[in-house]
């Protein structure tokens, strides 16, 4: 394993950063294929941990040096690589998340498996910070579809989620008809580090909602724990919604957000 992250692959040859675009919507991003490789992604969605970087033994494989003398990290809603994942290594490995003291935060052993694609989070509080990871099983390539799922890595909840994606009416016009709310399940009774399976949207203005899977609700016209609102437009993409770092009540909109994951 010696230096074999100096040579970590970040599949993104260019990231076009748009400075323009309207709020909430997903940016334009160029995607190279690779096949045959394990990828990963890492998120920092522990609310009040210090600064850290992922570790496989003792390679690290997040955040690079600044300087010879001055370490660099990832904070709460931190992600590495951005919009992207990184090429690992596969088999059995240890992954650790260290603070920049050096401190090891938390720790999992897990075996990577080729050709898979994995999320790999950072979650829970101070004193009891874990290590999470989940198989992101993307759906098929298709550049006339989207694809989203959610993922649930909010510590200390005391219930379980159902989680859905809303898309508003569209009006009539005179090339083509009204369409009527659509409502997406992505995942029923979701716990902590579990995440339900993509779904196919269609472009348009939606409502990521999340509620207590034990209540009663309407999920269009009740009130949900937390959501979120995005543009989706762009053909081709698959995304994930996700909510992080600690409980509360009434909740933040730190504590969600979503990633393209293609």
């Amino acid at each position: 394993m010696k230096n074999i992250f100096n040579k970590i692959i970040i599949l993104f040859a260019a990231t076009l950063f748009c400075t323009s675009c309207e709020e909430n919507a997903i940016p334009e991003l160029t995607v190279p294929v690779n096949e045959g490789s394990t990828l990963a992604k890492f998120f920092f969605h522990a609310e009040d941990a210090p600064t850290a970087n992922f570790y496989f033994f003792e390679d690290k494989v997040t955040a690079y040096n600044t300087s010879e003398e001055e370490l660099d990290g990832l904070d709460y809603k931190g992600v590495y690589p951005s919009n992207a994942y990184a090429l690992v290594p596969s088999g059995s490995t240890e992954v650790r998340a260290v603070d920049l003291e050096g401190n090891e935060l938390a720790y999992m052993e897990f075996n990577f498996q080729v050709g898979q694609n994995y999320s790999i989070y950072l979650v829970g509080t101070t004193g009891n910070y874990e290590v999470a990871i989940i198989e992101d099983n993307l759906p098929e390539d298709d550049p006339q579809k989207i694809y989203w799922r959610f993922v649930n890595t909010m510590a200390d909840m005391p219930f379980n989620v159902d989680a859905y994606a809303i898309r508003a009416a569209v009006p009539a016009t005179e090339e083509s008809p009204a369409e009527d709310v659509q409502v997406i399940e992505l995942g029923q009774n979701i716990g902590f580090k579990e995440g339900g399976d993509y779904q196919l949207l269609e472009p348009g203005s939606y409502t990521f909602k999340v509620f207590d899977a034990g209540s009663t609700y309407d999920p269009v016209e009740s009130d949900p724990y937390i959501q979120h609102s995005v543009n989706v437009g762009t053909r081709g993409r698959t995304y994930t919604t996700q909510i992080r770092g600690t409980y509360k009540d009434p909740s933040s909109s730190s504590n969600i957000d979503f990633w393209r994951d293609r």
